[in-house]
């Protein structure tokens, strides 16, 4: 597949690397697409890197991994990705992103996936690797079978939830689908699911 990577840092920036050694093909963005330059010299041919709007134009799959509060920024320069897939990584945190964000969700009833979702319409939109700190998202992939790490996730529809699962299964993990982006709550920071890769008794109470 070719993936576009809004949001090239730690989480970015590892997830890139992992598909495209699973053999997908990747193109990076940031604010400052020239300090990519490294990164993508490291991965070698199926790395690219440029602006947030060619990553969007891009990608049959779009990866989401910037702060949450920079959504109606992302949103202002990419329009709806309308017909993309969109792998939403990011966590709301009240001390960064603001209070107004969430007063708006809970408005609405909306979790954070679901808000996502929102400003991006026409996207079929799933919920995954937010829970995962960037050092075991890097170190962990890749495993045999028997000794891989559950990664949950949510998505709005069977599209959304097939790629998904693909893409987690493609770099060495396994994959939990826990329902639809109205399931996610335990998958937001502090829940049940969040910091590091649940175990499969852990994880079995919220898939289905």
């Amino acid at each position: 597949m070719k993936i576009g990577i809004i949001g090239s840092g730690n989480i970015g920036g590892n997830l890139g690397k992992h598909f495209a050694k699973a053999g997908h093909e990747v193109f990076f963005s940031s604010r400052n697409p020239e300090k990519l330059s490294g990164l993508v010299n490291e991965i070698g041919q199926r790395a690219h890197r440029g602006t947030v709007e060619e990553a969007a134009t891009f990608g049959e799959v779009i990866l989401l991994a910037t702060p949450y509060g920079m959504l109606p920024e992302i949103h202002e320069r990419i329009g709806n990705l309308e017909g993309t897939i969109l792998i939403d990584t990011t966590n709301f945190y009240v001390q960064r992103d603001g209070a107004e964000i969430k007063k708006q969700m809970n408005a609405q009833n909306y979790r954070e996936s679901e808000w996502v979702a929102h400003y991006f319409k026409g996207a079929a939109v799933s919920k995954a690797f937010n829970t995962i700190p960037a050092a075991q998202l890097r170190d962990k992939a890749f495993k045999k079978e028997d000794a891989q790490e559950i990664v949950p996730f949510g998505a709005s529809n069977r599209q959304a939830k097939e790629i998904t699962l693909q893409l987690i299964s493609d770099i060495g993990f396994k994959p939990a689908f826990i329902g639809d982006l109205s399931k996610t709550q335990v998958m937001e920071p502090d829940q049940e699911l969040y910091m590091g890769f649940p175990a499969e008794e852990e994880v079995n109470a919220y898939t289905i």
